[in-house]
């Protein structure tokens, strides 16, 4: 859990390496839907396109299913309000599971801003890059492109899923806290030190 741009796909992957467990992101999912051009996806994209997040009730049709399919799994970008997070609840409460854990990073919106506007992603692979930080190949074996900014990765998009983020996912940090699940991560270190702290949240728990 945590705002666009603080790194959770990057530390759900890591988690994935090392744990074995099902990667479920709800934003491949919307994409994928976009990308098939079918009419949820392009009810899905219209959201996308004007940084605004997705209703409840598309997020919670894809994701359900993999719940269910899958022993153990980790989610990224679900549930995103309240609304999902008590039917995330219900879901699980349905086919007898529970959450072990809940890892919110965090940093500050400038910092945000500056990490997603300087995004690419290749229409090759989908892979993302940085233009400063993580440059895309310059050797098209290892990935040919094109390398291009999202919609969604312009500075008043950013802001906006930003401040929608503040409005209505980060309320969620009660309700986790009150379930004792919650865990607050610096996401303005390094990606290594970030996954140490994470990895030493899980390794707790398992």
């Amino acid at each position: 859990m945590g705002p666009q741009g603080a790194g959770k796909g990057t530390q759900a992957e890591k988690l994935v390496e090392e744990t074995g467990a099902a990667y479920i992101a709800t934003g491949d999912l919307v994409r994928e839907e976009i990308k098939k051009g079918s009419e949820l996806g392009q009810k899905v994209k219209e959201y996308s396109d004007k940084g605004e997040l997705v209703p409840d009730e598309i997020i919670v049709d894809m994701a359900k299913p993999l719940l269910e399919d899958n022993d153990s799994w980790i989610l990224d970008g679900f549930p995103r309000n309240q609304s999902q997070a008590e039917t995330l609840d219900e879901a699980l409460n349905a086919i007898g599971e529970k959450l072990d854990r809940v890892i919110l990073l965090e940093a500050p919106d400038d910092v945000l801003v500056e990490r997603l506007s300087g995004r690419r992603q290749s229409e090759a692979t989908g892979k993302i890059y940085h233009v400063e930080h993580d440059p895309p190949p310059e050797n098209d074996e290892e990935d040919p492109g094109p390398f291009v900014q999202r919609h969604d990765d312009t500075e008043e998009a950013i802001r906006n899923r930003l401040a929608t983020y503040h409005e209505q996912t980060e309320p969620l940090k009660d309700h986790y806290e009150e379930q004792g699940l919650l865990v607050t991560i610096d996401a303005t270190k390094s990606i290594d030190e970030v996954t140490e702290e994470v990895m030493k949240v899980v390794r707790e728990d398992s």
